[in-house]
């Protein structure tokens, strides 16, 4: 295995990872949306019922901010994968053109001399 084989498989698993974010983010959204929903439907009644629905309009309010907060790692989590991705394609280019400069350079032709 060679360095660039390295570095490609490097890229391909944080492209993998950032899937898998996304994915995570997509989950995160759904359920964010859904809690949303479920807060403006105890909006108003909440005013008006006992202290137990105002207890579970706090938890549903806490639960959104945490929600709020974890999409908002993920989308700093995916913009990170995006940044690495896209240094590691600068350094394999790099490397690459590094690798192919120097078998250029080290490959003498054959002169014939016996």
């Amino acid at each position: 295995m060679n360095l660039p084989d390295t570095l490609a498989e490097n890229i391909a698993a944080r492209f993998t990872q950032l899937d898998h974010l996304e994915r995570e983010l997509g989950a995160v959204a759904l359920r964010l949306g859904r809690l949303e929903q479920a807060v403006a439907a105890l909006g108003e009644p909440a005013a008006k019922t006992s202290g137990v629905a105002e207890e579970r309009f706090a938890r549903m309010e806490a639960e959104l901010a945490r929600a709020g907060k974890q999409l908002e790692e993920y989308a700093a989590a995916i913009e990170s994968s995006r940044t690495a991705g896209a240094q590691t394609d600068d350094l394999v280019e790099r490397v690459v053109e590094a690798l192919e400069s120097l078998q250029s350079t080290s490959i003498e032709p054959t002169t014939g001399v016996s």
